[in-house]
């Protein structure tokens, strides 16, 4: 993952990964595994 991307776990197979810059957040993946 890349320098200010995180990730959540929302079930036992599906992840928020999302980036944050500056006051904005981008979301890049909202299910799936990385």
């Amino acid at each position: 993952l890349a320098p200010g991307t995180w990730s959540r776990r929302i079930t036992q197979e599906h992840r928020n990964v999302y980036l944050v810059r500056d006051r904005r957040i981008d979301f890049l993946e909202a299910r799936y595994h990385y």
